[in-house]
């Protein structure tokens, strides 16, 4: 279509446009058609005197004029050029002075049912302009904009009023479309679309368009503004379009193409964006048809991922899903495109893709059927949003792609706050990951920010982890490096109120060569009252876990009876504990098993608290290197306290100063007495 463009003003013509035609009767049908000023696009000339009467094809419909474009020579109170809208009724009886327009002013205007218009252009001797363009049509409605619509299988358009100049201040006006067959549903294609942009939160909060599938409220498929130009299927034969606008700017608008299509011929490809849009299964919510094979490919800009989320869905279930079905898929339909979910009834977690387009196939055999589905999709980064709440009910977090395995280079961040004086609690409930946490691994961090203290570090194929924050805030970081393998995790997580004694604690996983961190909640600020955390460190067969306290400080009893560190040697509290510490001596601790539980303990006194690194060990010993007249200091695992029990320590001491040996003094010696140690 070629669309004439004047001094950054675009004419698109709708209809037959009569061009130069005045005195005439003219007859408004459903689909728009146009009258101009004499001479339009060029200049109108002078001392022109046309009128035009438009009345309703239809008895008992009405008449709107909206105006596209205008461009009249400009005076006070339009006293020179002029176009004056009256409203006569159909007996010609009665007439009622709309409007006097001049300038660059423009309506949207209609009669009363029994009314027709009698429109009256005069011109002086003097300047001339471009003169106007009017688009009118009738609807059995009583809105100035928006009228009902029937789609057929050819298809046809609907504009916003005054497309493709601009809409007009503070509109409401609905369309609602109709297909010509109640076995017929509705597909309708945005194929232009400017209206106010998307605001900072990403909703439409100023100028939108709503999709409806079907008459009432409840039925939303989406919202859009800006530049976004969805795609929409309805479930059943009428949808509603409606556009609001508020009273500050006005833009192009949007260009909407409708289509019936039989109800079996489910077969789409649509856009996704930012905003969430919903997706309806052929027959919702009355229900599907048997013998379905349904299938619609989602795609987003490059770089951008898919998340779906299942709203409703009533079918046929049976194990495996082996009847009815809808079967996700990341990327296209094909054998070899990795399948994200095959599901026949609800599921509480959303489904990602790894990639920027995803293919949903939507299946029912010719028993059961059910009410159907309703989806909703958008668009966003392979991390989707930074900041996400948390409430009392459980949510959930999960890689990209999950349940399948992510391969992918990524790194992401997300900040979970919970209202003030809430906790928040995460529960890992699935993870699958390489072993060692060099690349790949998940970090719990205790506030809003990843430098805050650490909670755990996880990785490797172990389950059913969980940590509670010391604040309304806690940070997770997730990062891969982009293995073969791939990885992926998922984890739920919710506000909690703190209870009369703060509960903390969670599982944590030591590697050989691989350092991890653990600090009292808080720190390096003070830790809580009435705290109770409790730590379980396991680490592969054979190896053991071995702790170095880095820095300590906490409220110094007798008997360690207030505030405490407990290490005990196995996974079980009952066990036999390794150390207990409250003084600020730095210590290192060795488990004897592949397992330690470490539990801290405050009263109501508060002090600074505790950071530590943790590993896993073959054995236990070190290497020291002595300068010139250095004297270092050798002790037993856990010492003063009972060394473990299968410890298998070596010590090399060495020197480089020449001519120095290396002398060894005995402080302090008790281990257990045999017959074969004292020979």
């Amino acid at each position: 279509m070629n669309i004439p463009c004047f001094v950054g003003v675009c004419l698109l013509v709708f209809g037959h446009l009569v061009s130069g035609d005045c005195n005439v009767t003219l007859h408004a049908q459903r689909e728009p058609l146009n009258f101009t000023s004499p001479n339009y696009p060029r200049n109108y000339r002078n001392n022109e005197n046309c009128f035009w009467d438009i009345y309703p094809q239809t008895s008992g419909y009405r008449v709107v004029l909206d105006m596209v474009y205008s461009n009249i020579e400009d005076s006070n109170s339009c006293t020179m050029d002029v176009l004056t809208l009256y409203a006569k009724s159909n007996d010609n009886t009665n007439t009622i002075k709309f409007h006097q327009i001049c300038g660059e002013t423009r309506r949207n205007v209609i009669t009363r049912n029994d009314q027709h218009f009698h429109v009256v252009f005069k011109t002086d001797s003097s300047t001339t302009a471009r003169g106007f363009l009017i688009r009118y049509y009738e609807t059995e409605g009583v809105s100035s904009c928006g009228r009902s619509l029937v789609a057929t299988s050819a298809g046809k358009t609907f504009t916003s009023p005054g497309y493709p100049n601009t809409y007009l201040t503070t509109q409401s006006c609905t369309w609602t479309i109709t297909t010509e067959h109640q076995n017929q549903t509705l597909v309708l294609d945005t194929e232009d679309s400017e209206l106010e942009s998307i605001s900072a939160v990403g909703t439409c909060d100023s100028d939108n368009v709503t999709v409806y599938d079907g008459r009432y409220s409840s039925d939303v498929l989406g919202t859009f503004c800006g530049d976004q130009q969805p795609v929409f299927t309805s479930g059943g034969n009428l949808m509603r379009v409606h556009l609001q606008t508020n009273h500050e700017n006005n833009f192009k608008g949007f260009k909407i193409r409708y289509k019936a299509v039989d109800a079996a011929r489910c077969v789409l490809t649509i856009p996704a964006g930012e905003s969430p849009m919903q997706l309806v299964s052929p027959g919702y919510p009355q229900g599907y048809q048997s013998g379905l094979d349904c299938h619609w490919i989602i795609y987003a800009p490059t770089g951008s991922f898919i998340t779906v989320k299942v709203i409703v869905l009533d079918m046929e279930t049976v194990p495996l899903c082996s009847n009815d079905y809808l079967l996700f898929k990341d990327g296209s339909l094909t054998s070899i495109a990795p399948t994200l979910a095959r599901i026949c009834n609800v599921i509480s977690f959303p489904i990602k893709s790894a990639r920027n387009h995803m293919a949903i196939l939507f299946h029912s055999d010719n028993s059961t059927t059910g009410r159907g589905f309703r989806l909703q999709y958008f668009a966003g980064s392979a991390c989707g949003k930074s900041n996400i709440s948390a409430s009392t009910m459980d949510k959930y977090l999960s890689s990209p792609g999950y349940p399948s395995l992510y391969s992918k280079k990524l790194n992401c961040k997300w900040t979970v706050s919970a209202p003030t004086g809430y906790k928040i609690e995460v529960y890992i409930m699935d993870l699958y990951m390489d072993q060692y946490c060099w690349t790949d691994y998940l970090l719990l961090k205790d506030g809003p920010s990843s430098q805050d203290a650490l909670l755990g570090r996880y990785c490797g194929s172990l389950s059913t982890r969980d940590a509670v924050s010391s604040s309304n805030y806690i940070t997770i970081v997730f990062n891969t490096n982009g293995s073969v393998r791939g990885i992926k995790f998922r984890l739920k997580y919710k506000a909690v109120i703190p209870t009369a004694e703060r509960v903390c604690g969670n599982r944590l996983n030591a590697e050989v060569s691989m350092t991890n961190y653990l600090t009292s909640p808080g720190y390096p600020g003070n830790y809580g009252n009435n705290v109770s955390c409790t730590w379980t460190i396991s680490t592969t067969n054979g190896n053991k876990i071995k702790v170095e306290i880095m820095s300590l400080s906490l409220q110094l009893s007798e008997g360690c009876t207030r505030d405490y560190l407990l290490f005990v040697d196995n996974s079980s509290s009952s066990a036999s504990p390794l150390a207990k510490y409250c003084d600020t001596f730095l210590k290192n601790v060795v488990s004897s098993s592949n397992y330690m539980i470490i539990t801290f303990h405050t009263d109501e006194s508060v002090t600074r608290g505790f950071s530590l690194k943790y590993t896993a060990t073959r054995g236990c010993g070190e290497h020291h290197m002595l300068g010139s007249s250095e004297t270092t200091l050798i002790q037993s695992p856990n010492y003063p306290f009972y060394y473990p029990q299968n410890a298998d320590c070596e010590w090399t001491v060495s020197t480089d100063v020449d001519a120095y040996v290396i002398h060894v003094k005995v402080k302090y010696f008790d281990l257990e007495f045999s017959l074969k140690c004292s020979l």
